[in-house]
């Protein structure tokens, strides 16, 4: 098996068997899989702000913010001959990592992260099947390329089938 890192921002996609797509450390960010079930196409962004629109200064990593990541994921994923109807989509993340005592919900950008990624999916007309989302603890997230499979490991827990 080959394992692909999918770091802060990124998007990567695959249709070779063997690789296992990865993003650790998931805190406050989320990583979404997207799987073509019929042709084995698998997807995996690491999304790490809400929108594109909170950024300054020059143009950043599509992947990086949810409303640009999903489009551009479902456009990589078709890239490689996958169907939209046939995505099986999976959220992961969206942590609380520090206490805010202050600040509230605004400073909260996992709660918003994940609100994010929703939001931009349904925009697409897609349904999440799975998701592990919220909490005040970091998680990896793994994404088989042969079998589809979502495998998640929370800190200190063992790792769970989603």
């Amino acid at each position: 098996m080959t394992n692909i890192n999918v770091g802060m921002g990124e998007i990567k996609t695959s249709k070779t068997p063997n690789n296992i797509l990865i993003a650790p450390g998931l805190g406050s960010c989320i990583g979404i899989t997207m799987y073509d079930k019929i042709k084995k196409i698998a997807g995996m962004a690491h999304v790490v702000l809400p929108s594109a629109k909170e950024t300054t200064g020059k143009a950043a990593l599509l992947g990086k913010y949810a409303d640009t990541a999903i489009p551009e994921m479902i456009a990589k994923m078709k890239d490689l001959g996958a169907q939209t109807k046939d995505l099986e989509i999976k959220i992961v993340g969206g942590a609380q990592m520090f206490n805010l005592e202050r600040g509230g919900n605004i400073l909260n950008i996992g709660m918003r992260n994940i609100l994010a990624v929703k939001t931009a999916i349904e925009k697409e007309k897609l349904k999440i099947s799975a998701s592990d989302t919220g909490g005040n603890k970091g998680r990896t997230l793994k994404l088989n390329v042969e079998t589809g499979t979502v495998l998640v490991k929370i800190l200190g827990q063992k790792e769970i089938k989603l």
